[in-house]
């Protein structure tokens, strides 16, 4: 009984499939809880930047969403079993290690890169990871399967805040070594 359960738990193991997704798109949007009339005063679309900033503001908030495509081979969202984002260091403006904590978040729906605005963008879900770090260090590996196994259309969007302090992390256009390594059984 326990070598053919050794047996088959190795066969599991054996048939894993590890693919390495690159972003495919990214938008840096700014926004403000002032209003200017009935809009908020700054609504904005960062498009085409070198990097794009997370922080969320007493007064003015800006915020990362970035896409990838699920791997073709993938088609029944159930066979991932693990699913990380990798983020590359953030780029420093200080260089003297400053702090933050950033939340991801699911997308609920997909976007137009150049064209989305805070106003535009879909709603995000609950947050799936959180961690703090300085923006000296390379930030840890960030365990996102629930968001990839509710990939819309083959595509995962999340969604970088950041909590007390601001980072900026390249973008596609600025060389982001950003990945995104699915498992699948």
């Amino acid at each position: 009984m326990k070598l053919s359960f050794a047996i088959s738990t190795f066969a599991a193991a054996a048939a894993a499939t590890n693919y390495m997704m690159p972003i495919t798109k990214d938008a840096g949007l700014v926004f403000t809880n002032m209003m200017c009339g009935t809009t908020p005063c700054i609504d904005t679309n960062l498009s085409n930047q070198p990097t794009y900033t997370a922080f969320l503001g007493n007064r003015d908030f800006r915020r990362i969403l970035m896409s990838y495509a699920m791997p073709s081979e993938v088609t029944d969202m159930s066979t991932i079993q693990s699913c990380t984002l990798m983020l590359p260091q953030p780029v420093s403006s200080t260089g003297t290690g400053s702090f933050y904590s950033l939340s991801i978040s699911p997308l609920t729906g997909d976007y137009d890169a150049s064209t989305v605005t805070p106003r535009t963008a879909p709603p995000a879900g609950p947050s799936v990871a959180q961690f703090s770090s300085t923006d000296n260090l390379m930030p840890p590996s960030i365990d996102v399967t629930d968001a990839c196994k509710a990939a819309i259309g083959g595509n995962v969007g999340l969604m970088l805040d950041s909590y007390g302090g601001p980072v900026t992390f390249p973008t596609k256009l600025g060389g982001s070594t950003a990945q995104l390594m699915v498992t699948t059984m």
